[in-house]
């Protein structure tokens, strides 16, 4: 829609120096004619664009130009501030204290002791891992922004470890754990890396030149193999196999025991998930996985006979 158009021309050049009529044009795939006249509709709002002609002309916003306040009401700047303190969190970088507190100051004075309500919190870091990740994410986060290639030490899936030299490009938080996203140069493609596996993480002197490529889930994180799973849970476990699972894959039976289906990628994190509930869980479907669940319970009873001093 041309309005979304205009709107999305404004808030480009206010965050840039200047822009041509041309790159305007390849960004909102139409013609440089329907740039000019979108910078027309622009300029006869009220809101002052400025050409500036020649080589390194463009288009831009008058500098003295401040965006009306009342384009973001006060839950757009709330939602804004609430996503910012979360990723603050993580970065405790001053840029981004200092994005908030000018975004603060847009709210209404009337309204202020509201605005500063903790309504949501969001919180990136895992129990137990806080400060460790947030030391990792510390050091990562600067090498992206300085194009620094990054070495550490890496194991997966139970291999030994090994060298990595990474070209880092994305920091990304998925399924309650941090992760790297870049160009592994011992693999040569693109590889995403747990943080909590990495070892000895330093950013290297050299720089690179940041490849074409962007993060996106599926390219990141290739969707695992998927097992469907069917559990029996005691009545006197239920309502905690409801807060683990979800209420949508229970099923209540008439002794107040649950049946629960799900669906979950393959892997050996599922048994130790399941050990991790402990008593009142028993392995319906399939029977593979009721063997080895059993198996390792029992390997864990082996391992926990006696008093426990050494012999």
């Amino acid at each position: 829609m041309k309005l979304d158009r205009l709107l999305s021309i404004v808030v480009l050049l206010l965050g840039r120096d200047r822009m041509t009529a041309e790159a305007l044009a390849r960004r909102f795939e139409v013609t440089p004619r329907t740039v000019y006249r979108d910078l027309d509709a622009i300029n006869a709002a009220g809101i002052p664009v400025v050409a500036y002609p020649g080589p390194g002309g463009g288009y831009c916003i008058d500098p003295s130009y401040t965006i009306d306040r009342r384009l973001l009401g006060f839950d757009d700047l709330r939602a804004i501030v609430a996503a910012l303190k979360g990723v603050n969190s993580a970065l405790d970088d001053k840029s981004i204290g200092s994005a908030l507190e000018k975004m603060e100051s847009l709210a209404p004075r009337e309204r202020s002791a509201e605005f500063l309500e903790d309504r949501i919190a969001i919180d990136l870091f895992p129990w137990g891992r806080r400060e460790e990740e947030r030391r990792l994410v510390k050091l990562l986060e600067p090498a992206i922004v300085e194009r620094r290639l990054v070495e550490f030490g890496y194991s997966s899936h139970g291999s030994e470890p090994e060298t990595r030299i990474v070209e880092p490009m994305t920091l990304v938080f998925k399924a309650y754990a941090w992760y790297l996203w870049g160009y592994c140069r011992l693999r040569e493609g693109y590889r995403i890396f747990k943080l909590s596996r990495m070892r000895g993480l330093r950013p290297a002197l050299e720089r690179f030149k940041r490849r074409s490529a962007s993060y996106s889930p599926e390219a990141g994180m290739p969707a695992p193999p998927m097992v469907d799973i069917v559990l029996g849970i005691e009545r006197s476990r239920a309502a905690e196999a409801v807060e683990w699972y979800g209420a949508e894959a229970a099923e209540a039976r008439a002794d107040g025991s649950l049946r629960i289906r799900l669906s979950v990628p393959d892997g050996d994190w599922v048994i130790k998930t399941l050990l991790g509930f402990g008593a009142g869980l028993e392995v319906l479907e399939p029977p593979s996985l009721r063997r080895a669940l059993s198996e390792a319970a029992a390997g864990i009873a082996a391992a926990n006979e006696g008093d426990g001093s050494d012999p």
